[in-house]
């Protein structure tokens, strides 16, 4: 009767050593071979505040994606650990490439490193922290389905196709230049945009989530929910905007002289916030 307790709470224990190994491997990876800075004299002898909420999203992106691969029945110890591992290394990579992506497409005019490490600019940190937990979603969502390993890695290339595109659309339709803002250090555009692009990225996972049963059902299934969610959210964050800030032009705000801050994180707020409702609805 005690084996019947205590042995799954001692295999909890094993997967959550292993989950904080991984989270090691990953800070390893991002700060000598990504980013290559020293995150503890950044962090506390130098108070850089844009490092820590860059580190942060990113290890965010890396828990929340972590998160499919101890969700499901267990298949044994020994084969846990090594989907764990195997899957755990593979999540970690395709969140620097992403990262990498993202980086060179949406803020192709900025060498990030420069602009968190050395200017502590919080609003390129913003961003890059809702790229991070955007994929973090993405790849959980992918985790969760069924279907041989390769459509996922296809399904995780369209995904990261589609909030680029998502991205930039953003951008174009946004009244102020937000590479201009970013590099200005405004953080509150910079919270905007990565609220908004973790509001994106939540959609995709709802696109990417499910089985897979074929090519042409899988991807028309998916195109679907892409377009349909994010006009939805388009809508539900308008909604917020007006419920939240009548009158209020959160965009003018967030480009002023003094940016506010809270504008920025209103707009997120309707971003996350909409996408949540969009994937518990749908």
């Amino acid at each position: 009767m005690v084996a019947q307790y205590v042995v799954p709470m001692a295999y909890s224990l094993i997967y959550i050593v292993a989950a904080f190994a991984l989270l090691w491997v990953a800070k390893a990876i991002y700060t000598s071979v990504y980013r290559r800075v020293d995150l503890k004299k950044g962090l506390f002898g130098q108070n850089n505040l844009a490092l820590a909420i860059s580190t942060v999203g990113y290890l965010f992106g890396i828990i929340i994606a972590l998160g499919g691969l101890f969700s499901g029945e267990s298949r044994g110890l020994q084969a846990d650990l090594t989907g764990i591992v195997l899957y755990g290394l593979l999540t970690i990579l395709l969140m620097i490439i992403a990262s990498f992506i993202c980086e060179k497409i949406l803020l192709p005019h900025f060498d990030n490193t420069k602009e968190v490490v050395e200017d502590q600019n919080i609003g390129t940190a913003f961003v890059e922290a809702g790229v991070h937990i955007a994929n973090g979603l993405i790849l959980l969502a992918i985790q969760q389905g069924t279907g041989p390993w390769w459509s996922g890695l296809v399904f995780w290339g369209i995904a990261q196709g589609v909030l680029v595109v998502a991205g930039l659309l953003y951008e174009w339709v946004t009244p102020h230049n937000i590479h201009e803002e970013l590099e200005g250090d405004n953080g509150a555009v910079g919270l905007a945009f990565g609220g908004g692009l973790v509001g994106m990225g939540n959609i995709i996972s709802l696109a990417v989530a499910g089985d897979f049963h074929s090519w042409t059902q899988s991807l028309a299934v998916f195109a679907g929910e892409v377009v349909f969610g994010l006009i939805v959210l388009f809508i539900l964050k308008k909604l917020t905007d007006a419920v939240l800030a009548p009158r209020i032009r959160l965009s003018t705000e967030q480009a002023k002289e003094s940016p506010n801050l809270g504008a920025g994180l209103l707009e997120a707020f309707g971003y996350v916030g909409g996408s949540m409702l969009v994937v518990w609805v749908f």
